[in-house]
């Protein structure tokens, strides 16, 4: 039975980037859900300049793989 995976780094505004624990679903339709759930919420915040999700399943085959652009504004 394969797993789902969903891989999360942010981007932060000083170059470093944060790595969230990896996110394990056991079927493909709420692994799709919590994705899109993230790349829905990652799209609003501010906090971050951009956000890369990834979603792969347990033999390492690559299902979803986007670089959010996020409503972060630099500073003037």
């Amino acid at each position: 039975m394969l797993q789902y995976h969903i891989v999360e780094i942010q981007r932060r505004p000083d170059g470093i980037n944060n790595v969230l624990e990896i996110v394990s679903r056991n079927s493909l339709s709420t692994g799709l859900s919590y994705y899109y759930d993230r790349c829905s919420k990652m799209a609003a915040t501010t906090l971050f300049v951009s956000v890369t999700l990834i979603l792969i399943d347990s033999d390492g085959t690559i299902l979803e793989n986007k670089k959010i652009p996020t409503a972060y504004e630099p500073a003037e």
